[in-house]
């Protein structure tokens, strides 16, 4: 009996993973966005514009999501400061070339994510909105539709340890929109 018992667990447990959706997110319909207080008064925001990653859905549980940006990639409308922010005081891109994001778990409209950025791997939660799947009327492929916001403090990650709080806020909003299509 505890034989059959294992047998349909396992039964069930591989059939599960079979459900599961593949999807590959597209960059060219997606983006990932950061803001920050700038002197405690002003909001100045970002993004990379290179980041790549990969989505499996169960139904309307996001099962496994893994991303990274490319560092050096980073946009604030400002070549002087985006040099800065790439230096050894900010992100380092030279030493970390890229952040990572992985999903821990998703329940509802929060998600958990291990969030890697200068080697150092901390738990943020984010407010997730997931839509779709659509069918794309020239690929025939479905497509989703996530957005992820959620806040990090830059220091646990140890970007611009030495900057104080009141030049560049320790608290960054952090918003991702992925549109991604079925493989």
């Amino acid at each position: 009996m505890k034989k059959v018992m294992l047998c349909a667990a396992l039964s069930i447990a591989c059939s599960a993973g079979l459900m599961a959706e593949s999807y590959v997110v597209d960059a060219s319909h997606s983006s990932v966005e950061f803001g920050v207080k700038h002197m405690s008064v002003s909001n100045v925001k970002g993004s990379f514009d290179k980041f790549s990653g990969s989505v499996e859905l169960d139904g309307k549980t996001i099962t496994k999501l893994d991303g990274e940006v490319q560092i050096a990639s980073i946009n604030t409308n400002s070549e002087a400061r985006d040099k800065h922010l790439n230096a050894p005081d900010f992100f380092d891109a030279k030493k970390f070339d890229k952040a990572t994001l992985s999903l821990v778990k998703h329940s509802g409209k929060k998600l958990e994510a291990n969030v890697t950025i200068r080697g150092i791997t901390k738990k943020v939660t984010f407010d997730v909105e997931l839509n779709g799947p659509v069918k794309h009327p020239k690929t025939g492929k479905d497509v989703i539709a996530l957005s992820l916001e959620g806040k990090l403090n830059r220091k646990d990650f140890n970007v611009g340890a030495d900057t104080a709080n009141a030049m560049v806020s320790d608290n960054v909003n952090v918003k991702i929109e992925l549109e991604a299509a079925q493989k």
